[in-house]
């Protein structure tokens, strides 16, 4: 049922979430910095809209995976900090996700500038 206080309290973990990954995650921060600059340089290049929106919904889901990562990489070192083969695995797995996204949103911004300067 709608309940405005479950609302509420999603907003602020949410809040709290996105706090603790910028606060601690120095790849995050990057990737918000890499996705405000895509950004820009979109308002410059001022692709067609279909491709603008593409690479929108391709920077928040690099944004969503590399958050999916920090949790993952949260819960890893929470269990144990010694190198251990299945933990480094799910690190690498996650790391693995990110770089996939930034392979795609780098796709992008070549079908963008080819768009601008190609023609």
């Amino acid at each position: 049922m709608f309940s405005p206080q479950r609302i509420w309290n999603a907003f602020t973990f949410t809040r709290q979430g996105l706090k603790s990954a910028w606060q601690t995650e120095a790849a995050f921060r990057d990737n918000v910095l890499m996705v405000f600059g895509a950004q820009l340089l979109c308002l410059w290049l001022q692709p067609v809209t279909w491709l603008w929106l593409m690479l929108l919904f391709a920077n928040a889901l690099l944004l969503a995976v590399e958050l999916l990562n920090t949790g993952i990489e949260y819960v890893v070192d929470h269990i144990s900090l010694d190198k251990h083969d299945l933990l480094g695995r799910a690190k690498d797995v996650g790391s693995a996700a990110v770089f996939m996204m930034l392979c795609m949103n780098a796709l992008l911004l070549i079908m963008i500038g080819y768009q601008a300067w190609g023609r």
